[in-house]
């Protein structure tokens, strides 16, 4: 943030020049201090102190005569005005020489304006004009900066938006004007006359601006003592008017009502989402016509086939700070994603979890009969963008294609369940769809069941029982016999076992079982119990 203007409404060091031009007055050194803001005039008197109640911000005025007198030396009297945060020295001398090469460079070397004077010069006249000057600058710049807030109060009352008033004030003060939201996201951008947009990323940053010649101010856009968003002028360097600040502090308000309108419709639109989104889901409605209907015009076509997906935070990923947006940063980011891969879909977020309704063709495009594998694909390339991205880490649960309105409930029900039993089955972080997984859907729901447990200790119990007593190699075994579809070569070059070995195990397996591995009914018994073992870890 720029430090550039600390007294916004005050004359600068270039405006006394220009005034004093007609007195033959001109700067000698410490040209780089010009920009420096005057508020007073000081000049000096011929008795210790010499300057009285000097705050900071003056203009101090003297001759050499008058510091003769005094016994004083100027380099001296510099560097004491210098620490006492004077803006600018004005000299009444014969001539830049009479100043001495010591004084100039100092004055150089700190940006201190130094002004020569008429060695003639009356300094309490100048004092005095200067002094009147300052007043009425202050005064008329105050004065513009309430008839430019009264137009922009005016055209906010008009219905232009936080985009009109950042036009009006690129327009008029000839600079870029940035809104940025309370995450110092960009949400507006005013561009000045024959300018091209900045090429902004999603952030502001100061760094990049310089590296462009620009810098900028900014201001923060409050509500109740909490800061909504913040708006920044930005321009070349150095070209920065006496205005701009006290500009910004009168617009912030204005900005603050429209961030204030834009909630509350906010809130009301999303009352109305989340609520025609949530009755979909569930299917609490009577005529479907009307649904259909009601979707249109909330900008949604679900006469096209629909998937369901939920999205879902990882458990090990700490709760996500909203900062009182109506929509989690995280949240933001996939759905921003979604709708750049699906520009049709329906998104609802909460704070932890994110709900899709994923048309099968976009708006526009013939439906092409894009089957599930097609969606899990698109979806695995927005987990894998999101991911690369560096953003939170989310599970998905992806329901069956819903061809008509009246599945999406169904559909909704599968992408949750998926959503469930993927991650506990295979941990979270990944796309889970309820299609793939296969016999799990009806165990995981059976799960806890006597008649299920008792099924899996006659199964599974007596290699269970060996295995917890040797070195826990036979399941494992099992499992990678049929993984293999029983070819016994297979399963031992991925166990790396000798194939001798891997027929003693097997052997020892039936020997347990009391049935040879032959028998087709025992081989699927042992499939599904092992599954129950996964379910159960």
């Amino acid at each position: 943030m720029s430090s550039l203007l600390p007294s916004a409404s005050s004359a600068s060091v270039r405006n006394i020049l220009t005034l004093l031009s007609s007195r033959d007055a001109h700067l000698v050194a410490g040209a780089g201090g010009q920009e420096r803001r005057v508020t007073w005039a000081s000049p000096m008197r011929v008795r210790l102190p010499a300057f009285e109640s000097v705050q900071g911000g003056e203009i101090a005025l003297l001759t050499l005569s008058q510091l003769r007198r005094l016994n004083e030396t100027l380099p001296h009297l510099l560097n004491s005005l210098h620490q006492a945060g004077v803006s600018a020295v004005a000299v009444g001398a014969a001539s830049s020489e009479a100043l001495g090469e010591e004084s100039l460079a100092f004055a150089d070397r700190h940006n201190l304006p130094l002004i020569l004077l008429p060695a003639n010069a009356q300094i309490e006249e100048v004092a005095r004009e200067i002094i009147y000057f300052v007043v009425s600058f202050r005064g008329e710049i105050e004065r513009q900066a309430t008839e430019i807030a009264h137009h922009l109060m005016q055209l906010s009352v008009q219905g232009v938006g936080a985009q009109g008033i950042c036009d009006y004030l690129a327009l008029h003060r000839q600079k870029w004007v940035v809104v940025e939201d309370a995450e110092h996201e960009i949400r507006n951008q005013g561009v000045p006359p024959e300018r091209q947009s900045l090429p902004l990323t999603i952030h502001l940053n100061d760094q990049v601006l310089r590296q462009q010649g620009l810098t900028r101010v900014v201001e923060p856009i409050m509500i109740r003592h909490e800061a909504v968003g913040y708006i920044s002028l930005i321009g070349e360097e150095n070209n920065f008017d006496y205005l701009e600040r006290i500009i910004l502090r009168q617009v912030a308000p204005i900005l603050a009502m429209e961030v204030a309108r834009e909630r509350e419709r906010n809130e009301v639109e999303n009352r109305y989402h989340v609520e025609a989104f949530t009755n979909i889901l569930q299917g609490r409605y009577q005529q479907p016509e009307e649904v259909l209907a009601r979707a249109r015009i909330l900008g949604y076509d679900l006469a096209i086939p629909q998937v369901v997906a939920v999205f879902e935070i990882a458990s090990t990923e700490a709760a996500p700070s909203t900062h009182n947006s109506t929509l989690p940063p995280w949240g933001r980011r996939v759905r921003d994603e979604l709708q750049r891969v699906w520009p049709g879909c329906w998104v609802l977020t909460e704070t932890r979890r994110l709900v899709a309704l994923l048309p099968l063709s976009t708006p526009g495009e013939k439906s092409s009969g894009t089957g599930e594998g097609e969606i899990y694909e698109r979806l695995q390339r927005v987990e894998t963008r999101l991911r690369i991205e560096g953003h939170t880490q989310c599970s998905c649960g992806i329901g069956r294609i819903s061809q008509q309105l009246q599945g999406i409930p169904q559909s909704y029900r599968e992408a949750q369940q998926a959503l469930e039993i993927g991650s506990r089955l295979f941990g979270e972080g990944k796309l889970h769809s309820f299609s793939r997984l296969g016999v799990y859907r009806l165990l995981f729901h059976l799960d806890g069941h006597n008649e299920l447990n008792t099924f899996y200790q006659e199964t599974l119990g007596p290699l269970l029982n060996s295995d917890s007593r040797n070195d826990g190699t036979l399941l494992e075994t099992l499992e990678c016999f049929f993984r293999c579809n029983g070819n016994l070569s297979e399963t031992a070059r991925t166990m790396h076992l000798h194939r001798n070995s891997l027929l003693y195990r097997l052997g020892r397996i039936e020997e347990l079982l009391g049935h040879t591995l032959e028998d087709a009914e025992l081989r699927l018994s042992l499939q599904i119990a092992l599954k129950i073992h996964h379910l159960r870890k």
